[in-house]
């Protein structure tokens, strides 16, 4: 079974990929957040809340995931690091495929 990690998964546009992976009940889901985990609760979903700019904390997160679909929106990230923080960690962690969403 893959393990895919979706951050910036409480989006609208990341919600509907959700519902479209969890229907194929082929996955694990693990959301990464920034707002607290117990806000969106959901069957077959492991919710987890994230600090984008913690590398360290992500690639401890990210041990054991394979995919990171990545809604993190770049308007709320003010210092623009956000993303290459998480790909960086993606690759420490040893994630096998990295998808943002632009």
């Amino acid at each position: 079974m893959v393990k895919v990690a979706v951050a910036g998964g409480s989006g609208n546009v990341a919600r509907e990929l959700i519902e479209g992976i969890l229907a194929a009940k082929r996955h694990q889901i693990m959301v990464l957040t920034r707002n607290k985990p117990d806000e969106h609760k959901r069957d077959g979903v492991q919710w987890v809340q994230a600090d984008y700019h913690n590398k360290a904390a992500l690639v401890e997160v990210l041990a054991g995931v394979d995919v990171v679909l990545s809604f993190v929106l770049p308007y709320s990230d003010n210092e623009d690091i956000a993303q290459k923080t998480l790909i960086d960690a993606c690759i420490a962690a040893g994630v096998k495929r990295f998808a943002p969403s632009e």
